[in-house]
């Protein structure tokens, strides 16, 4: 990832240069001006002793090993540690050896002076801009502690929720995986023994049994090209979902999708819901917790809508409004965001509205597995049923016959 030195004004109004690493100058400017500092200069600078030093080719941290930092992080700054003590307790204790190499990183940059959001700010490529988004409400309150304790929760809540949907996913993959093979198999093997048995016999094969044997041997006869047509279909669809307008057209479909796509959507809102929620409740003026609640999103559709949202806040509109507009969320949520707007407890509403769309997501997730399990084994005993008959077929009119 290239590297910049910038220039810029922080929001304590101090004119600092510092380095960071982003996709583009454009993006970072953005990002920068989005967390309050004022951008004078972007510079290219890509030595490759601090490239390395900063570990910009590092793998993004767990979530279990953040968790477990800002949990004992969390702990020391309650006991009444400095910061840097708080620091230096846990790169004493160890474990992952990149993410230690970052908190030293840190905590010499807070040492010599730097703010722990900005310390953090640095990495921008492996801590979130909602977690530094905390990290400077809590240092601006005075109550870092308290801005811990809320991420946490809401890393807590996150990780639920995936891992309520990893785990409603499991079970069906695995039978269809399993089904799929058995499939092959008898494809493959089992079909083409049967076929050479009767056809060396010459026995007249009947209607069903033809069609299952001369698509095994067609199968098998083009099964280079076959093969090959579908790694570049899959290749061409991947390719495609990485570039941004075929990763927008995708994340748009996967919200049209019957049924799924509702899904989708109720877990983008009780995810963009909880976030705005976090970050509002740490101070942040709404117009930077909404975008730093889109920037979380990973459907880059309806990240697009919100940020025409933040937009129409830049020029003075109403948030309830505002999302009406691009009508990207449901009625439901409209007007409980609406009433929180009105009643001045957005917070509130939108933690509840949060908590609304979570419960309806495990529900369908309930139907889902509920359904898919019974519906991959009917339709995988269909198609494995029809092979097997097709194979017996000739076998039960020899017998009529010999009867």
């Amino acid at each position: 990832m290239p590297s910049f030195r910038c220039k810029m004004t922080t929001p304590e109004g101090k004119v600092v240069q510092r380095r960071f690493f982003a996709s583009s100058k454009a993006a970072l400017r953005e990002d920068l001006e989005r967390e309050g500092n004022f951008v004078l200069e972007i510079q290219r600078a890509e030595p490759v002793s601090e490239v390395l030093r900063l570990g910009a080719f590092r793998k993004p941290v767990k979530t279990k090993d953040f968790l477990a930092f800002n949990q004992e992080f969390l702990v020391l700054i309650k006991a009444g540690l400095p910061i840097i003590a708080a620091l230096d307790a846990i790169i004493e204790k160890g474990g992952n050896a990149d993410f230690i190499d970052i908190l030293k990183e840190i905590r010499n940059d807070v040492a010599s002076g730097e703010s722990l959001s900005t310390a953090f700010s640095r990495f921008r490529h492996i801590f979130s801009s909602l977690y530094v988004a905390t990290l400077r409400a809590g240092e601006k309150s005075g109550n870092l502690a308290s801005a811990l304790a809320r991420h946490i929760q809401y890393l807590k809540k996150v990780e639920e929720i995936r891992k309520k949907v990893v785990t409603a996913s499991v079970y069906p993959v695995i039978l269809t995986v399993v089904s799929l093979f058995a499939l092959i198999f008898l494809l493959t093997y089992v079909v083409p023994t049967f076929a050479k048995t009767y056809l060396e016999a010459g026995t007249k094969l009947p209607t069903l049994t033809l069609v299952l044997v001369h698509f095994t041997t067609g199968l098998r006869d083009n099964f280079v090209v076959l093969a090959t047509t579908l790694v570049l279909v899959i290749a061409a669809v991947f390719y495609y979902s990485r570039t941004e307008s075929g990763a927008m057209v995708l994340d748009k479909a996967k919200l049209k999708v019957p049924f799924f796509g509702d899904l989708y959507l109720h877990y983008y809102i009780s995810r963009f819901a909880r976030t705005l929620a976090m970050v509002l409740g740490g101070g942040i003026p709404l117009l930077e917790a909404a975008k730093t609640a889109t920037g979380t999103l990973r459907n880059r559709f309806m990240r697009e809508k919100l940020d025409e949202v933040t937009h129409m806040l830049e020029q003075g509109e109403g948030f309830s409004s505002s999302l009406a507009k691009v009508g990207v969320l449901p009625g439901l949520a409209l007007r409980m965001i609406d009433a929180g707007e009105n009643s001045g407890a957005l917070e509130d509403v939108l933690l509840d509205l949060a908590e609304f769309y979570e419960s309806d997501v495990e529900t369908r997730l309930s139907i889902i597995t509920s359904a898919i399990e019974p519906g991959l084994m009917i339709i995988m005993g269909l198609l494995i049923g029809f092979v097997v008959l097709a194979m017996y077929l000739p076998i039960f009119q020899m017998a009529s016959t010999v009867v």
